[in-house]
């Protein structure tokens, strides 16, 4: 008896163990636009599996649907699955959950909707003056005016600084183009986005953010400056 006890309760385990496993939920990552996935190694998300989805070679024309649609090749549909994305991580998430409907979407230092975003982006539309921007002379700008706008830690800068040095110069001044030519409108209650912005992000500024959990003092980089206080807040979105 003591046997056929122990031999019932193994295959119980494993019974319960593949259930477990089967309903585990994907949490795919997309960073923002200067980083890569680096950017979300203080996050503590807590009985997930993570997948960090990686930024794919830009193409001639791309706009953040077409980007958006490459990039969700990344997915493995046949399971439930969220998306978390940063800055233009956000954007793109929003696009790819046209696609492939995500149980959660939750962008950060991020924007919904082209109003959102500020006028300057949305005045380049009209007047694309960035298309005569080399990829290279961009990433030179970011480097020297984000510590500015957006100050870090020491060790934060250093590996921002890192991360912005292995982007693409091209990826750099498609993304671009994509946030400038977004025509994304509001969007509905049922698309279930949950949106975590800072109060002091001078990237996106919350004053044309709405509907938002508020990060007080938080900046457009405090995925890597605040990650406690959102590994709280993304682990009860994703109960």
């Amino acid at each position: 008896m003591k046997k056929i006890s122990i031999v019932i309760s193994f295959i119980l385990y494993l019974l319960n163990n593949s259930f477990c496993t089967n309903k585990t939920k994907i949490v795919y990552l997309i960073p923002g636009q200067g980083s890569d996935g680096r950017l979300f190694k203080n996050l503590n998300l807590k009985n997930h599996q993570i997948k960090i989805l990686d930024f794919v070679s830009a193409e001639k024309g791309d706009d953040m649907p077409a980007y958006a649609k490459r990039m969700a090749k990344q997915i493995d549909t046949s399971k439930p699955f969220s998306l978390i994305g940063v800055s233009i991580g956000g954007m793109i998430a929003i696009e790819i959950n046209k696609v492939h409907k995500a149980e959660e979407v939750i962008i950060i230092a991020s924007a919904k909707h082209r109003e959102e975003i500020p006028k300057l982006y949305r005045t380049f539309n009209k007047f694309p003056v960035h298309k005569a921007l080399g990829g290279n002379f961009l990433k030179f700008w970011v480097r020297l005016l984000q510590p500015i706008f957006e100050p870090m830690p020491k060790d934060c800068q250093t590996l921002w600084r890192d991360m912005l040095k292995q982007k693409d110069p091209l990826f750099m001044k498609c993304a671009l183009a994509c946030i400038i030519t977004w025509e994304q409108d509001k969007l509905n209650s049922e698309d279930n986005i949950t949106h975590i912005h800072g109060t002091k992000d001078n990237t996106l500024p919350y004053k044309n953010i709405e509907d938002a959990i508020l990060i007080e003092e938080g900046t457009h980089v405090m995925t890597l400056t605040r990650a406690d206080e959102l590994s709280e807040i993304i682990n009860e979105v994703l109960k």
